[in-house]
């Protein structure tokens, strides 16, 4: 009787003893990020090296034995993991629209103690395939980059960094969204900086660029070639119509030239131009408010417009943000 008694307390004085030394796993609410920095850098063969670097804060009861960070990539590649310099392991989860990459620290990180952490990534869907122009003379491309924290991002700055010898596209009447906090080249590359004092988790920041490359000689003369057979063929086309069609011909080609858009209607073709009248991009509570006409037929024109690439709606905080995708029309 008096073993097992002593046995019980034993027991007893040990439990408390334990519970002190809990350790949990990523847990992205008691995380702070600050400051957190975010880098793209894009490469001719469209695929991009992200650089992060931010400092993790504990900001919860318990210490911790890692940390989880979510890249909008479905196409992602872990190069390197780095904690306080410290090479780490860093395992990736693929989400529905997200890669969740989770960092084993090396030591445990105590409640209201900070590491430094590192990543090098590759991605390979955050640039479109470079298109050539109608004109051959340079290569269009554009790149998208969302960032929707898992946990609180405070004193966050990202910056973009074009192919070398890019620069922002004439082909569209909105190239860079939202504008830049600054910028700045390098020599060869512009770079474009844009900072965000805080972000909670699920809010969104949406990051556009349009830019173009020249083209290569070869390319060029290729195109100049093809060209020219496809002009001259055309000049015997419209000189045999214009030979046996008379009036008729040229009154159809007036009409062809004054077309903007193929089957974009009357109501769309007015959404488009308030939309290019204030800049390139508004809140989709603005068009409600401008137009003599039902929310639900205005969303209709708008979900119309964004399937055929003229527009994009983006989530900011609590509004939907239309954005002009069109290219732009020649003068």
């Amino acid at each position: 009787m008096k073993g097992l008694l002593l046995a019980l307390t034993i027991i007893s004085l040990a439990v408390p003893i334990a519970l002190p030394l809990q350790v949990q796993a990523a847990d992205t609410g008691s995380v702070l990020f600050d400051p957190v920095d975010i880098r793209a850098i894009m490469h001719e063969n469209t695929s991009t090296s992200l650089m992060v670097d931010a400092r993790a804060n504990n900001v919860g009861s318990l210490s911790m034995s890692s940390l989880s960070i979510g890249i909008e990539s479905l196409e992602l590649e872990v190069i390197a993991v780095r904690v306080d310099n410290e090479t780490a392991n860093g395992e990736t989860i693929l989400r529905d629209d997200y890669t969740e990459i989770t960092v084993t620290l090396p030591k445990v990180l105590e409640a209201n103690s900070s590491v430094w952490l590192h990543l090098a990534l590759v991605a390979s869907d955050l640039q479109s395939p470079l298109v050539i122009a109608q004109d051959a003379s340079h290569l269009s491309g554009d790149f998208l980059f969302y960032v929707r924290p898992l946990s609180v991002f405070a004193n966050f700055t990202f910056t973009a960094v074009l192919p070398p010898y890019a620069s922002l596209s004439n082909d569209y009447v909105v190239t860079l969204f939202p504008h830049s906090d600054s910028n700045f080249t390098d020599g060869q590359s512009l770079i474009f900086v844009w900072d965000v004092p805080l972000l909670q988790p699920g809010q969104e920041r949406v990051f556009i660029i349009k830019y173009q490359l020249p083209n290569i000689s070869t390319v060029q003369a290729q195109s100049s070639f093809l060209g020219s057979l496809l002009y001259g063929a055309l000049g015997v086309i419209a000189g045999l119509a214009l030979a046996f069609g008379g009036p008729r011909v040229i009154e159809r080609l007036k009409r062809l030239g004054a077309v903007k858009y193929v089957g974009v209607t009357a109501e769309e073709e007015e959404v488009l131009a308030t939309i290019r009248e204030k800049g390139g991009s508004c809140t989709q509570k603005e068009l409600y408010s401008l137009f003599d006409m039902s929310q639900s037929k205005m969303s209709l024109i708008l979900t119309n417009l964004e399937q055929r690439g003229l527009i994009r709606r983006l989530k900011e905080g609590r509004e939907n943000v239309v954005h002009l995708m069109e290219p732009k029309q020649a003068g």
